[in-house]
């Protein structure tokens, strides 16, 4: 299955709600007006694109909107694709390009960090880098056990430490070690921190400071973001940019993800760019991110047929044929047959008198005509 195939897959229920949304939208009238703008960012936001982005994404296509006349909000809706793919913080190279570098993987537990560097290394390898890792992860249970299955895989050295050693002093062993083997490509696994506990922070900072003082490459910070996290994501990539200066992200699990919008949010809202992106569980699913393939998974396309569905709906009724318990159809200026009035029956004893059809329209007609009639209000004056 393809990297685009497991994307739209994964964003299909993201992708839905949009749909819905925007359907919403459409439907209230195709004016450009202020309700439209503000529903246009509300349904952004709801999307998990972020505040900031949807924002900057709706006052892009107003200014665009106004400077090329646009007719409509179908007008709008034709670059709306392009308008949130350009949203994404743009790479300056440095990160993955193929130059040597020293890479340390940050998140919290769970995000997919061990996973992420195996599969990083068997892409690099395969593409004739030497590759070295490190397992700086040294508090987490298995999680060294689990790296080494990965450098197996890859068929990659790695350097690791008992359980419980400075994770500190494993980047500066790893960074000597791929110094005297003539590495190019250095990839440091680092222990899952909360990005709530200020100490484990303080402690994340020491290793990345320890690395760059020792490396004499490029060392990059590289966050390993879950795209099942939604907005809580979003506060994540906050605290570890803060601490961190982050340089890049690398956002896993997409393939399975109805807030996948949130990797747009982090990108905008932190200058970050998107380097790789995880679409599964084997050690090929990790791939290049790229802008178009997640817009078109995450917004679809927008048809204006697919709009107006109440529309076709009523024409599709007005010409449907007649009813199969019909035996012909009626011309269009047939009248209908008035139904005969049925015979009043017998007045059962002790019954009061019934009134008949034509007593009724009599006892109307007398009605109406003992009426004075009535004048239009204009007629007052």
């Amino acid at each position: 299955m393809s990297v685009f195939r497991r994307m739209t897959e994964g964003l299909a229920r993201s992708r839905d709600r949009f749909k819905e949304s925007m359907n919403v939208l459409l439907h209230r009238g195709p004016d450009l007006d202020e309700g439209f703008w503000e529903e246009l960012e509300e349904t952004l936001i709801l999307s998990d694109i972020g505040g900031a982005a949807s924002m900057d994404i709706v006052e892009n296509l107003r200014d665009k909107a106004e400077r090329q006349a646009l007719p409509d909000a179908y007008a709008v809706l034709d670059l709306l694709s392009d308008e949130i793919q350009g949203a994404f913080a743009e790479g300056d190279g440095g990160v993955l390009d193929g130059s040597p570098e020293v890479i340390l993987f940050v998140g919290i537990n769970g995000t997919g960090k061990t996973t992420t560097v195996g599969k990083l290394a068997n892409e690099a390898k395969a593409a004739g880098r030497n590759v070295i890792l490190g397992s700086a992860d040294t508090f987490r249970a298995a999680a060294i056990e689990q790296l080494e299955v990965w450098a197996k895989r890859a068929d990659v050295p790695i350097i690791t430490k008992e359980r419980g050693s400075d994770p500190a002093s494993v980047c500066f062993d790893t960074i000597d070690a791929a110094e005297a083997q003539g590495a190019d490509l250095v990839l440091i696994d680092t222990a899952g921190r909360l990005h709530t506990s200020d100490d484990l922070m303080r402690e994340l900072e020491k290793v990345v400071s320890v690395t760059k003082k020792r490396a004499n490459v490029p060392v990059h910070t590289v966050l390993v973001i879950d795209a099942t996290t939604g907005q809580n994501g979003l506060q994540q990539a906050r605290e570890f940019n803060r601490a961190l200066d982050l340089d890049a992200l690398i956002v896993t699990k997409l393939d399975g993800s109805a807030k996948g919008g949130i990797s747009l949010a982090i990108s905008h809202e932190l200058d970050l760019p998107i380097v790789k992106v995880g679409v599964g569980e084997s050690i090929e699913d990790l791939r290049d991110f790229s802008t178009h393939d997640f817009v078109a998974s995450l917004i679809g396309d927008f048809e204006e047929e697919d709009l107006t569905d109440e529309e076709s709906l009523e024409e599709d009724r007005s010409e449907a044929p007649c009813s199969a318990a019909l035996q012909s159809c009626p011309p269009e200026d047939a009248q209908p047959e008035p139904k005969p009035i049925p015979a009043d029956p017998a007045p059962a004893k002790d019954e009061p008198q019934k009134m008949s059809w034509a007593d009724f329209v009599a006892m109307d007609d007398a009605m109406k005509a003992q009426e004075k009639p009535k004048k239009h209000f204009w007629e007052k004056w």
